[in-house]
């Protein structure tokens, strides 16, 4: 039961962020081809939506929009009207954006309810109006992202100094192990947990790898700043080098993960 919950929260923040992605690029005229429900193989097409294909794959988890010209492999790509490329760097850069910002108003949202419903202090039970709620909703979530901020500084100093506690980090065994915990302890705190994670991959998503918002926005700056663009050759093999040290991150700490339960 805990994988599947895992798995229903996992879902639920990748879509929203690449829902932000999505909705952002059609606003300034950016085409999107297609909005993935998991991953493929493909099992049938859903609809259609104003020009993009909503598909649902067979791998349930995460999610996947498809926006025309991200990662140019055609010159075509690059003119054509309806790019990514072809737009402003302000506009790629607001695209770029949008699935963090859309992690962050998900946050804001959970946080809120955790209000309505009641939550337990030093003061007793509290349970607030809906206006009260949005606004100590949005209390907590700036609260929770700047000590999110803080923690992950300390531990990236801590990488250049030695006196990083890698015990703190955990993959997707360890949050496996943790939904278990808080679903245990009932909706309030699985509401809580998923808001905390969906924070923690706002501001993850921003770090400056090319594979991440943030790198790409990174390199929007970096063309800026030139007055040229990054060929598709550099940019795909940046990508894909970044890309490939995530993956082999996310593996170790797994192992460490696995190993933790033996």
């Amino acid at each position: 039961m805990s994988v599947i919950i895992f798995l229903i929260i996992l879902s639920v923040l990748v879509v929203v962020h690449e829902a932000g992605h999505m909705w952002v690029a059609k606003s300034v005229g950016i085409r999107v081809d297609e909005f993935g429900l998991g991953f493929p193989p493909r099992i049938k097409k859903l609809f259609n939506w104003r020009g993009t294909d909503f598909i649902l794959n067979s791998l349930p988890f995460g999610g996947y929009v498809k926006i025309f010209g991200e990662s140019p492999s055609e010159e075509g790509e690059v003119s054509h009207p309806e790019s990514f490329q072809s737009k402003s760097n302000s506009k790629k850069i607001m695209v770029l954006v949008a699935g963090v910002l859309a992690n962050f108003i998900l946050a804001w949202i959970l946080f809120s309810i955790i209000q309505m419903i009641g939550i337990e202090s030093q003061d007793g039970f509290i349970k607030r109006g809906f206006f009260d709620s949005v606004w100590h909703g949005f209390l907590t979530m700036g609260k929770i992202t700047w000590l999110t901020i803080v923690a992950l500084l300390s531990l990236l100093t801590g990488l250049f100094t030695g006196g990083a506690d890698l015990s703190q980090i955990v993959g997707p065994v360890g949050l496996v192990g943790l939904v278990g915990t808080v679903s245990k302890a009932g909706l309030v705190y699985v509401l809580y947990f998923t808001a905390l994670i969906s924070v923690n991959l706002g501001i993850i998503n921003l770090f400056p790898l090319p594979a991440l918002d943030g790198g790409r926005v990174f390199l929007v700056l970096v063309e800026w700043v030139r007055g040229r663009k990054i060929t598709p050759k550099v940019f795909n093999a940046m990508n894909a080098v970044s890309f490939v040290l995530l993956i082999l991150l996310m593996i170790l700490i797994t192992v460490r993960d696995v190993k933790g339960l033996l």
